[in-house]
């Protein structure tokens, strides 16, 4: 039996990627809308909340609420008009480790991400408006690319 309720956090596709000679274990990023579970921990990072609140966030949208909305994750590398998964370390299967950027503005989270010796593989930032915060995980090293998340409260 199945449902009709679409199912928003899913298993992701686990690769292990080669950058600057280096061996990282990823996970393929779904394009919008849909969640896979190692994108949990990116979002309780800068969010400081247990993964539980993000799980909870996720589910919501089965009600038609958007709590959390995942605007694109794309490759800045791919010619126009093609598409091209972005793959994101994973955080908990790699050596990690980072430096926090003085946050200006309504910058409310900011951190370079080292990965396995790679120093600023990826970029993290929150920033906090009205309504709504907008985290932007930007991948710096092997391609460029960047996944952009509105997380409503």
């Amino acid at each position: 039996m199945s449902s009709s309720i679409p199912e928003y956090l899913r298993s992701s596709v686990r690769i292990k990627e080669v950058v600057d000679d280096v061996e990282v274990n990823s996970f393929k990023v779904p394009p919008h809308k849909f969640f896979v579970n190692e994108e949990l921990t990116y979002l309780a990072l800068p969010l400081n909340v247990d993964e539980k609140v993000i799980i909870n966030k996720i589910n919501e949208l089965k009600l038609g609420r958007k709590t959390i909305e995942k605007l694109y994750a794309i490759r800045l590398d791919a010619e126009p008009w093609q598409y091209y998964e972005i793959e994101l370390p994973d955080l908990l299967n790699n050596e990690i480790d980072g430096t926090p950027i003085e946050g200006k503005g309504n910058t409310v989270f900011s951190v370079y991400i080292h990965v396995n010796g790679i120093k600023n593989f990826l970029k993290i930032v929150a920033f906090k408006y009205v309504g709504h915060i907008e985290i932007d995980i930007l991948r710096l090293a092997g391609y460029r690319g960047i996944v952009r998340y509105l997380v409503h409260f």
